[in-house]
């Protein structure tokens, strides 16, 4: 066979090679692409819905969270702050408080206040018992019966305090080594509506 004959045929076969992949290419790879690129697709879509799903269920279990925690905080503030007066609970509180404090609790009075005006239709208004209290004990356990009530449970605002001596002068009470005092204590606890 002649050089150029030889040219030819493979020119030929070169044609017929590249026919045969662009039959191969537009019949077999073509479609495969598409369906793979369809196929990526979906998977892309089913991947974001799953983590949107993944993030709400995130967020309910964060709500779910909180809500307990808001349910343990109003335990505590029903604690701080109960809703009623409880005028017994108070006066059982302030007894408990005086007998840890070892101080003898000679007098008390109690009278509640008007409610305080709120302009926030959602928000519970707060009311006030007044305690009018007299104790009586040594300088250490007056200052720790102050301290007891000042970190008690229930909230509670000392509007005044007088102290004396239980005997008739201070400069008697100091002669004499005498260790007996009286506080006069008027004490604000709070409550909700």
């Amino acid at each position: 066979m002649r050089t150029s004959s030889k040219r030819i045929l493979s020119i030929g076969l070169s044609l017929l090679f590249f026919i045969g992949i662009l039959l191969v290419y537009g019949t077999l790879i073509r479609p495969a692409m598409s369906a793979v690129g369809k196929t990526r697709s979906l998977v892309a879509s089913k991947e974001t819905l799953f983590n949107n799903q993944k993030n709400a269920v995130a967020q309910v279990q964060d709500l779910v969270s909180q809500y307990q925690n808001a349910a343990t905080l109003q335990e505590t503030v029903g604690l701080a702050i109960p809703i009623g007066s409880h005028v017994t609970d108070a006066m059982g509180q302030l007894y408990a408080v005086a007998k840890q404090a070892s101080v003898s609790l000679q007098s008390f009075g109690v009278h509640s206040l008007p409610l305080e005006v709120t302009k926030e239709a959602l928000v519970k208004r707060l009311g006030k018992i007044e305690v009018n209290l007299a104790v009586q004990g040594s300088y250490e356990n007056i200052k720790t019966f102050l301290r007891y009530l000042e970190t008690n449970v229930r909230v509670a605002t000392i509007t005044s305090m007088q102290f004396t001596p239980l005997a008739s002068g201070f400069i008697q009470n100091i002669a004499q080594g005498s260790d007996n005092y009286t506080l006069n204590l008027v004490v604000q606890l709070y409550y909700q509506e």
